[in-house]
């Protein structure tokens, strides 16, 4: 955690003073059992049309503290072009060093265009498509303890992403796949890190694929949003349902929100529920 925080201090004195454009954006939550996690990332935005994102990520799943069982810790860095007007490329890395038996590492590059200022009633509408890889190297199962030997895999995947302004209203949908896993996990093996979009909280396994919708309705001062995704995990014969919701105020250049997230809610056992602040600010 030391760390993490001498990372993001360093962004905050650093970067203001190399870019004309920055936003600074912190989102942090907490569940049952003492589970935390914090996200931070910062979007440099160069006059020469580079568009650069640091971010870090973390996550404990219970009560301990950093330097014991249950901390994760993810780095991330991408890094965007316009290659004309509307037309936008990136390429984006991550890496999770090994902790708990896990290592993950990620690559991926995608393309984001959007269509016009104005089409119709639909302002800014936008598509963006993204591929990619990432790689686990697992050494312990799900329950922490040590595999007979290490599995590896890699899965290829895809995403498309689409959203457009509406009046006061804002949408975003998008859809991940996984089209290729080079080996399956076997019984009792699972992922450390898996992001459902639009979502803080990091939950554990092996997605096949997943759908997420986001609608928000702004006002000047207040506003209020809704998630909904649908998820299946690849040893799973059905899909996992979760949704959030909350209220964003704004205050100057600045956005401090609030809410909750509750995964797979339609099964009692596995039930979970978090409560999440966010806050960014622009310079």
């Amino acid at each position: 955690m030391l760390r993490l925080k001498l990372l993001l201090t360093l962004v905050l004195v650093i970067c203001p003073w190399v870019v004309s454009y920055g936003q600074l954006h912190f989102a942090g939550v907490n569940g049952e059992r003492g589970y935390a996690a914090l996200r931070g990332s910062y979007r440099l935005d160069l006059d020469n049309g580079f568009i650069i994102t640091p971010a870090v990520g973390y996550y404990r799943m219970s009560d301990k503290e950093e330097d014991e069982p249950g901390a994760t810790t993810k780095f991330a860095l991408s890094v965007a072009y316009e290659l004309a007007d509307g037309l936008l490329a990136d390429v984006m890395g991550a890496y999770i060093p090994r902790r708990l038996g896990f290592e993950n590492w990620m690559y991926g590059a995608g393309l984001t265009y959007t269509l016009c200022y104005r089409c119709g009633p639909f302002k800014y509408p936008y598509l963006h498509g993204r591929v990619g890889q990432s790689f686990y190297d697992v050494r312990d199962d799900a329950s922490g303890r040590p595999l007979p030997g290490r599995f590896t895999t890699a899965a290829t995947a895809a995403s498309l992403e689409l959203g457009s302004e509406l009046g006061a209203f804002f949408f975003q949908a998008r859809y991940d796949k996984v089209i290729k896993y080079t080996n399956k996990p076997p019984q009792g093996v699972t992922s450390n890190w898996t992001e459902i979009p639009y979502m803080t909280a990091v939950v554990q396994g092996f997605i096949s694929d997943m759908v997420a919708a986001r609608v928000a309705y702004r006002t000047r001062w207040i506003t209020p949003y809704a998630v909904y995704s649908r998820y299946k995990y690849l040893e799973a014969s059905e899909y996992t349902v979760s949704i959030a919701g909350g209220l964003a105020l704004h205050v100057g250049p600045g956005t401090i929100s609030g809410g909750v997230e509750i995964f797979e809610q339609n099964r009692q056992d596995h039930r979970k529920t978090y409560f999440f602040m966010s806050a960014s600010t622009e310079f």
